[in-house]
């Protein structure tokens, strides 16, 4: 489907199985494709489909029973838990639909918690937390507590921790479940503004609605992949992605 082969996700056979006692449950069978960066990808099914395994997987918040999962060419089956960890902050960004911001610590201070242990200067971290509250429109609540903020402010700040650290790719898992209808808009379109600036998008969702406005949907169902489709053809066409 695409030609770029310089894959930053490549996930192979990917399977994952629960046990209970002498109960097996699969979770996902044989799950199998590539991301590249830049890409805008939905990942998309019911409930039971396997996408939330799938996301904490990819994620590096858990493993596979079996298959091969690459981050940005390195086999993750090779990372040892620290590892992992220093990855996470590093490479990846993460929006949740709970938001999981820090009730007690204002809107500034919780977008700041990438990069406790990065060793930049207080001031370069005084400048990648403003660029990222300006980024989303939100720089002037910055003083405020999380229970000050309406819910799409709060994921607003959310995606603004995010992305304080330039990961190499945003995960979101139903980032739109606990808002209304306006705000899940205004959700969206900063997802699609981050993207056309060049980062990469991985949500999970089971809206069909909010998943068409990614570039791609890959749809799950019994965790297995049931289809993989452009949408927004003209974007890969503009950026060279097509076949």
């Amino acid at each position: 489907m695409l030609k770029n082969d310089n894959s930053m996700i490549e996930i192979e056979n990917l399977e994952k199985i629960y046990r209970n006692d002498s109960v097996e449950t699969p979770a996902l069978q044989g799950v199998s494709f590539k991301i590249v960066p830049g890409e805008f990808v939905s990942i998309m099914g019911p409930s039971g489909s396997g996408k939330s395994t799938l996301m904490h997987i990819m994620c590096s918040l858990d493993r596979p029973s079996s298959g091969i999962y690459k981050f940005e060419g390195k086999n993750i089956d090779n990372f040892n838990d620290d590892e992992l960890a220093r990855m996470r902050n590093k490479k990846m960004g993460f929006v949740f639909q709970s938001y999981n911001l820090l009730s007690r610590t204002t809107v500034f201070d919780n977008v700041r918690l990438p990069l406790v242990y990065t060793g930049f200067s207080k001031e370069k971290e005084y400048e990648m937390v403003k660029q990222a509250l300006e980024s989303v429109g939100i720089l002037h609540r910055s003083s405020h507590f999380p229970n000050q903020l309406s819910g799409g402010e709060q994921q607003k700040t959310a995606i603004a921790r995010a992305i304080v650290n330039h990961p190499s790719v945003i995960f979101a898992d139903e980032p739109t479940g606990n808002l209304d209808s306006k705000s899940g808009q205004q959700i969206m379109n900063i997802f699609q503004t981050l993207n056309n600036q060049g980062h990469t998008i991985i949500l999970v969702t089971h809206e069909k609605y909010t998943a068409e406005m990614a570039k791609r949907i890959i749809s799950l169902k019994d965790g297995m992949i049931v289809s993989d489709e452009l949408v927004n053809l003209r974007h890969y066409a503009k950026d060279g992605l097509m076949k």
